[in-house]
């Protein structure tokens, strides 16, 4: 559960910490699956703008743990031998709708919105190119992330970003997940996801190392920190984190 809604669940370093050590916890015998949700009114907004804007004087170094800090999530995610089903609520952007997409499954609320908006902040979408090619064909990624508009639940379907509609995600997220428990084998579901991440990441961390260094890199661009900081004091940013 991302517990955060005062910052819109954003991938802080505190979240970023315990949804990694949750995820990282040896399963036992009877836990088939992992359902991600969000409090409040997101799901996850993406990365701490707030945290983002505070380091703005971080050395490269700093930068660079952060975003491998972040990058061990979603290897975690990636990773993890369970099934894991994302019920995505609200706002899905940036890290968040990659949190969700590295996912085995996704399943959105009907008003969801889902968007990649890095390049409008002078950020870019580095950690999460890395595994959004397991859904996303590279040509749509491109439009995604360089033309970057909100996409509907109905459209992000289209997409390959969610896997189905509900009206209450977080209950058909659990029912999925029940079924998955009730008809497949533990061993088998994790052996088959091992087969798929060997077969389309094979150096899943050697491209989230180097993507860790793009990140760190573009946020001490003096372009990044100027956008960020302008969106920290817009009325969409406030809108976002109104109850």
């Amino acid at each position: 559960m991302l517990s955060d809604p005062g910052s819109g669940n954003a991938l802080g370093a505190t979240m970023v910490e315990a949804l990694t050590a949750a995820l990282l916890e040896p399963p036992t015998p009877s836990t088939r699956a992992v359902v991600l949700s969000g409090t409040g009114r997101h799901f996850c907004t993406g990365a701490h703008l707030g945290e983002l804007a505070a380091g703005a004087a971080a050395t490269f170094e700093q930068r660079l743990a952060e975003a491998n800090h972040l990058g061990r999530l979603y290897a975690a995610v990636l990773r993890s031998p369970l099934l894991t089903v994302a019920a995505v609520h609200g706002s899905a952007f940036g890290g968040g709708a990659g949190l969700a997409a590295a996912c085995d499954l996704v399943i959105a609320d009907p008003a969801a919105r889902i968007q990649f908006s890095e390049v409008r902040l002078g950020f870019i979408p580095a950690l999460i190119s890395v595994f959004l090619p397991r859904r996303v064909a590279t040509s749509a990624l491109a439009r995604l992330f360089l033309d970057p508009s909100p996409l509907s639940a109905a459209d992000a379907v289209t997409a390959g970003l969610v896997d189905e509609i509900a009206a209450d995600p977080l209950v058909r997220a659990c029912e999925r997940a029940e079924a998955a428990a009730r008809t497949s084998a533990a061993t088998a579901v994790a052996a088959t996801k091992r087969l798929l991440l060997d077969l389309t990441l094979p150096d899943l961390e050697d491209r989230l190392a180097l993507a860790a260094r793009r990140n760190a890199a573009q946020r001490g661009e003096d372009e990044c920190q100027r956008g960020v900081a302008h969106f920290l004091s817009t009325r969409a940013f406030r809108d976002w984190l109104e109850p």
